[in-house]
């Protein structure tokens, strides 16, 4: 069976404002630019998001049917006129500062209402005195913990980060009855902040009071955007659990999976000089992230290698001594998968990340100026039409291996 009558799935990770490198590979991948699909277009039949990956894995699923390939058109229009910040214009499509003193000298943000950034002072303040007293409060009713741990309670960024620009920005460039309808199947994971337990939103889960909600809860940032409230649960970034789900879209049937994801080689983000919380909690987040999904594509190669042993042996070849002790390796996997209920069949995996780091450090992932996102599209693009599966560790099939070491001119590499 060819790539081509396998399904493809579309497997999106979060990362902020470097989620627009992701349109940029989409772009190359559905128009048939990329060698990674023998230069074919694709019609994924599954996007798995989370994070960021959730908003334009959503997109998609809901665009799919009426404009197809040309989704990724109007997606990366969202993303340079909805959620960038331009100039002349304050603010992006995402988040906002509360109490930002920029806010009353930039001339755009007195229209269409001049009255608008002195209401925000007033509501701002409101909100930041209120959130204060509360913490206050609450290091004098808590007998039972230390003066440390009551005096840690006392400051919370999320709390002067508002993200009701993104609830409307999601709203309204989403529809989610088509999400619903659509013939092409939508994963999103979110992490509940409460009990610890991965949550899947399916295309069901798409109405639009439900729909929302779950993507600004897959990319809820603990310490950065405050927990959104599903229900009566609040949940934070799938990311926490899950930052590239592979599994979800296996599950959904795809077996030929298109990877992209943000996280850079840990080697290439350097150790900064002065050493910051932020810093610190970016570089920690990206080694696990990266241990997590390289682990899971190992998996996936070791399955496929003894799949592909397994049928060897049934047509009476003979194997070397190595490879019985591979086939014992995959066994066990497969055995533990099967005690879980997970998905063995053989894969196609090819990724596409970036080698470096592409926003900058820990800011990077709020930075939503223009240029820096067109930057971003067209860094994608780039790296999906020069992309070479030998060189970023793809799993292929026996089939597709041959032609891939010949290079990316070859083809379906």
């Amino acid at each position: 069976m060819t790539d081509g009558e396998r399904q493809h799935g579309i497997v999106l990770s979060g990362g902020g404002a470097n989620g627009a490198y992701e349109v940029g590979v989409l772009k190359a991948l559905l128009a048939g630019l990329s060698p990674a699909t023998g230069y074919q277009p694709i019609a994924p039949s599954v996007y798995a998001g989370t994070s960021i990956g959730s908003y334009n894995a959503a997109f998609m699923v809901a665009q799919w049917d009426d404009f197809g390939p040309t989704s990724t058109g109007n997606l990366e229009r969202t993303w340079l006129e909805v959620l960038a910040q331009n100039p002349g214009r304050y603010g992006n499509g995402a988040y906002r500062f509360r109490g930002d003193p920029v806010a009353l000298l930039a001339p755009s943000s007195y229209l269409p209402n001049p009255l608008r950034p002195f209401l925000r002072v007033v509501q701002d303040s409101a909100f930041l005195t209120w959130d204060a007293m509360q913490r206050a409060v609450h290091i004098f009713t808590s007998p039972d913990r230390s003066l440390g741990d009551r005096a840690v309670d006392l400051f919370d960024f999320t709390a002067f980060i508002s993200t009701g620009v993104w609830q409307r920005t999601i709203s309204s460039t989403i529809d989610f009855e088509r999400i619903r309808k659509s013939s092409r199947h939508l994963r999103i994971a979110a992490t509940n902040w409460n009990t610890g337990a991965l949550n899947i939103f399916t295309n069901l889960d798409m109405t639009d009071g439900l729909g929302p909600l779950a993507i600004r809860a897959s990319g809820a940032i603990p310490g950065v955007f405050p927990p959104v409230m599903v229900g009566a649960e609040p949940y934070v970034d799938g990311g926490v659990l899950m930052n590239t789900p592979l599994k979800l879209a296996v599950d959904a049937g795809a077996r030929v999976l298109h990877v992209i994801y943000l996280d850079p080689d840990v080697r290439s983000i350097p150790l900064d000089a002065l050493h910051s919380t932020l810093g610190t909690i970016y570089r920690q987040q990206t080694i696990g992230w990266a241990r997590v999904v390289n682990d899971d594509i190992g998996d996936a190669a070791a399955i496929d290698e003894g799949l592909e042993l397994m049928e060897r042996v049934q047509k009476g070849e003979e194997i070397t001594d190595p490879e019985v002790k591979e086939l014992a390796k995959v066994l066990a996997i497969i055995w533990v998968r099967l005690r879980q209920n997970l998905e063995y069949a053989p894969l196609t995996i090819h990724r596409y990340h970036p080698r470096d780091d592409l926003g900058g450090g820990a800011g990077g992932a709020l930075n939503l100026e223009r240029r820096h996102l067109e930057e971003l599209i067209k860094r994608g693009l780039d790296d999906a039409v020069t992309h070479d599966c030998v060189a970023s560790g793809c799993v292929l099939l026996a089939a597709d291996k041959q032609e891939a070491a010949a290079g990316p001119a070859a083809g379906s590499g």
